[in-house]
């Protein structure tokens, strides 16, 4: 499911991320030399971090980012794939099945 829309400007990808309390949050993921983690996300125009992300490729050899979003106001942490599709990068999201399910399907 595609959760946000991005463009990449100079290194930084900006967009947003809609929510259910109000207007979407506009999110700047950009680059970080903290040790183990490619980009620090934050609240554009803030230092609020929201998570981080790193550099991956797909089996195809397609680059995307890899992103895990954390805030108090969620009951976990939410992982996310950041990826080109066009000119736009968009960022993608897939519910985790609860057990039983995976289960059943399996």
């Amino acid at each position: 499911m595609i959760i946000g829309k991005f463009q990449h400007e100079n290194g930084v990808y900006v967009g947003s991320l809609p929510v259910f309390t109000g207007p979407s949050l506009p999110i700047r993921i950009a680059p970080t030399d903290q040790k183990g983690i490619d980009y620090k996300i934050t609240l554009s125009g803030s230092e609020i971090e929201l998570g981080v992300a790193w550099k991956k490729t797909s089996a195809k050899g397609n680059e995307y980012l890899s992103l895990k979003l954390d805030s108090p106001f969620l009951p976990a942490p939410v992982n996310c794939a950041l990826f080109q599709q066009g000119e736009d990068y968009v960022l993608v999201w897939d519910r985790d099945r609860p057990k039983a399910e995976t289960a059943a399907a399996a």
